[in-house]
């Protein structure tokens, strides 16, 4: 949590109190229900504050009081949490999948949770209306492992592909950063598969290059079609990359016949990080 908890600071510090709260609380998750209800207690403190001191109920000096208290409360919930972190025996897992094989992550996540690992995933983690990029960077850095559910689905998606390669990056400068694949698809291991998914990232990107001149016809902004375009070039350039570690490093089978077996061999590894599989 080193990186995260330093952000953290670095928000308080800066008198970011909302966005602290928030990272605290997406880290938090369910691990401890009377933290959290500490920390829901100031989320709804700092919004009363706010709506005070903008109804002129409340002076300035009485707002930045509050806004002092609040932000020692953060400090001190952050030193807890850190703690709990500490005894924690086993690896924080971030599930990285494509919403259309959401069943097999939360059969992980569950199976995970059962064997006492501690899990982060966007279902339960993710804030409402949080930045999805941002939420990404959020998860790797506040946990241990990335457990990629891989499938042809998968493969295709440029969120994926953003959470594997922010992984890469991170596991290349920091060594407590790792990436487990499991795979329900093994397609990825043929060497015809990077040009089937190429054609078909390239028909996708064909697909928004006929939708933006009609979006300038209408005079309607093209942020988002360029922002999908981008994450696609993102995906196509860095496809040889993911399927060049997918093949290089040990990738578990978790399809119906092999869940258990592939299960017990990560949780040994989830729980003694510097064992393999």
């Amino acid at each position: 949590m080193g990186e995260l908890s330093a952000d953290i600071r670095n928000l308080v510090a800066a008198d970011k109190l909302e966005q602290a709260l928030q990272a605290l609380s997406g880290y938090l998750g369910d691990k401890d229900v009377d933290l959290s209800n500490e920390l829901i207690a100031l989320q709804a403190n700092l919004t009363k504050s706010k709506k005070t001191s903008r109804r002129h109920l409340i002076t300035q000096e009485e707002e930045d009081r509050s806004r002092a208290k609040i932000r020692f409360a953060i400090l001190d919930l952050l030193q807890e949490v850190e703690k709990i972190q500490e005894e924690s025996k086993s690896s924080m897992v971030f599930i990285s999948y494509n919403h259309e094989d959401s069943d097999i992550a939360r059969k992980l996540r569950e199976a995970l949770k059962e064997h006492g690992i501690d899990v982060w995933i966007d279902s339960e983690t993710m804030q409402p209306g949080e930045d999805i990029k941002s939420f990404i960077e959020r998860s790797i850095l506040a946990t241990d492992v990335t457990l990629s559910v891989v499938s042809n689905k998968s493969l295709l998606s440029a969120w994926v592909a953003m959470e594997t390669i922010d992984t890469f990056y991170h596991g290349k400068f920091k060594e407590d950063k790792r990436f487990i694949a499991c795979y329900i698809d093994d397609d990825f291991f043929k060497a015809q598969f990077r040009l089937e998914a190429t054609q078909k990232i390239d028909a996708k990107i064909a697909e928004i290059d006929q939708l933006i001149p009609q979006y300038i016809e209408q005079k309607i902004d093209t942020n988002d079609l360029n922002s999908e375009k981008s994450r696609l070039f993102e995906l196509r350039n860095n496809l040889g990359t993911i399927l060049m570690r997918l093949k290089g490093s040990l990738s578990l089978d978790v399809r119906e016949d092999q869940f258990e077996q592939s299960l017990k061999r990560l949780v040994n590894t989830l729980r003694e990080p510097s064992s393999i599989a």
